[in-house]
């Protein structure tokens, strides 16, 4: 389950995930030279970005296993904080916990 999400301390980062288990991952690009994030759903990004962003990502065998069985990873949490249901990541991860919940 996802405990806190915070700012990453990595330079090329946006987000820092927390876990129960003491796990934490980084996702999210951050360009370490301007500081710029790419512009994601969250941020207001188009459903038509969107569904672009999540093809070309589902199209990578190891990232679609990673995301469609919610394996947690940097592509798991970018696919579903950042490009999730919502345009709210807090909203993005209390639905992640549930369905985390749900298989228990």
């Amino acid at each position: 389950m996802i405990v806190k999400i915070t700012n990453s301390p990595l330079i090329n980062k946006r987000f820092r995930v927390y876990m129960d288990n003491g796990k934490k991952y980084d996702f999210g690009f951050k360009d370490p030279e301007t500081g710029d994030f790419g512009h994601t759903y969250i941020d207001g990004a188009s459903e038509n970005t969107k569904f672009h962003y999540l093809a070309r990502h589902m199209g990578n065998k190891r990232e679609e296993k990673l995301i469609k069985n919610l394996i947690p990873s940097p592509s798991m949490f970018s696919a579903l904080l950042l490009w999730g249901n919502t345009r709210s990541i807090k909203k993005n991860a209390l639905w992640l916990n549930k369905k985390w919940a749900e298989r228990e």
